[in-house]
């Protein structure tokens, strides 16, 4: 299933808004010659390539998930709501019978290691320190979606929605005390949603995939300040003798 092109658009402008900061920082730091131009091609082509790589494995995983039955709902590259009022994307969402599952695909290539959200990758004979947590980002994908849809519906199962993330191609995993799961290989993850037990009937799976198709993105009302109140006239006092 698909969300309104509207809501896509939205997005791709909090996008080009994040670019934009980003270049400008970039300017900030280099000035306005050629390493800030060279600075600047460089963080958009690793953005390309990126995405690239991201786009591959998400198609594959994709196509694999097609396999689940006519009563599951798959959206690939879904958009959902957070607190601030802006919309983060996840892999894939797939709701069925068995609940809810954000799926964060990272086509990560080599040898991770995490504890407790930390992690860690291999080069060589050390392991260098990852800036951007897969699994942080994952739980806060969770709780956005929890909060979100919880909102709609209250009377939802308790701990209905998983945020596994998933590696496909990486070499070894190693993930000891991280908020959400972590699997490699598509395998792990058919595994885990099989194994859930059933907890949401296919007209509730139906309302949550209505649900995210009507989403849209809120709209920020800045508050009216109100007028401050006159003072009141104080009266004074006849001193005493």
């Amino acid at each position: 299933m698909q969300q309104s092109p509207a809501l896509r658009a939205a997005f791709q402008q909090q996008i080009n808004a994040k670019k934009s900061t980003k270049h400008q920082e970039i300017h900030g730091k280099l000035g306005n010659g050629f390493l800030s131009g060279l600075g600047s091609f460089m963080y958009e082509f690793n953005q390309a390539t990126n995405k690239v790589k991201g786009n591959i494995g998400e198609w594959g995983v994709s196509l694999i998930l097609q396999s689940f039955p006519d009563t599951w709902v798959i959206f690939n590259n879904a958009l959902i709501p957070t607190n601030s009022g802006s919309l983060t994307e996840i892999d894939h969402l797939i709701i069925g019978n068995g609940g809810i599952f954000l799926v964060e695909v990272k086509t990560w290539k080599g040898s991770f290691s995490a504890y407790k959200d930390k992690w860690k990758r291999r080069e060589g004979n050390n392991w260098v320190a990852v800036s951007n947590s897969p699994t942080s980002q994952s739980m806060y994908h969770q709780k956005m979606f929890n909060q979100w849809i919880t909102s709609l519906m209250p009377n939802l199962p308790d701990e209905l929605v998983a945020a596994p993330v998933v590696f496909p191609v990486a070499q070894w995993i190693g993930a000891k005390e991280c908020s959400v799961p972590v699997l490699q290989g598509v395998s792990a993850l058919l595994q885990m949603i099989a194994s859930s037990p059933t907890c949401l009937t296919t007209t509730q799976v139906q309302a949550i995939a209505e649900a995210v198709v009507l989403l849209e993105l809120p709209v920020k009302i800045t508050p009216v300040p109100k007028p401050m109140p006159k003072p009141k006239p104080v009266k004074r006092q006849n001193p005493t003798s």
